[in-house]
C-alpha cells in the first residue's frame, strides 16, 4: 500500500491525541517502552519510527495504528495548514478530543466516513 503520510503528519496526530488526553510525554513514552526525548522528536517529525514503535505508541494512546493513519490522512487531505504554514493545533486538538471520546464502534464509523469523504474529494478534482 502506497501512502503519502510522512512521519511529521503521524507525529502531529500523536501529539494532538496525547494533548487531548492531557497525558505527558513521559507517561506515553513509558507506556510505549520508549523515552520522552524519542517521542518528542517523533511528534515533531524529526525522527522516524519503526512499525513496532508506532504500534506501541498507538496502544499507549488507546488507538490503533490505522486510526493514526486515518487522522494523518485527514490532516493531509483537508490541507489543515494555517496561513503561517503551521498545523492548526486548536482545530486538530478539538477534533482529536472528540474522536477520542467516541466508542470503538463509533470511531470505526467515523474512520469509514472520513475515508469516504477523502475518496469523494479526490475524484471531484
Amino acid at each position: 500500500m502506497h501512502t503519502n503520510i510522512q512521519p511529521m503528519h503521524i507525529g502531529q496526530v500523536i501529539r494532538a491525541i496525547r494533548e487531548a488526553r492531557k497525558a505527558t510525554l513521559e507517561e506515553i513514552a513509558f507506556a510505549a517502552n520508549t523515552n520522552a526525548s524519542n517521542l518528542f522528536r517523533i511528534e515533531r517529525g524529526r525522527q522516524g519510527y519503526s512499525p513496532e514503535a508506532l504500534e506501541r505508541i498507538a496502544r499507549a494512546l488507546g488507538v490503533t495504528v490505522a486510526e493514526l493513519h486515518v487522522q494523518a490522512e485527514t490532516v493531509i487531505g483537508a490541507g489543515a495548514k494555517s496561513a503561517s504554514g503551521d498545523l492548526n493545533q486548536r482545530g486538530a486538538s478539538a477534533l482529536t478530543a472528540k474522536y477520542a471520546a467516541l466508542s470503538p464502534e463509533n470511531r470505526s464509523l467515523a474512520d469509514e466516513f472520513i475515508a469516504l469523504l477523502l475518496r469523494r474529494q479526490r475524484t471531484s478534482k
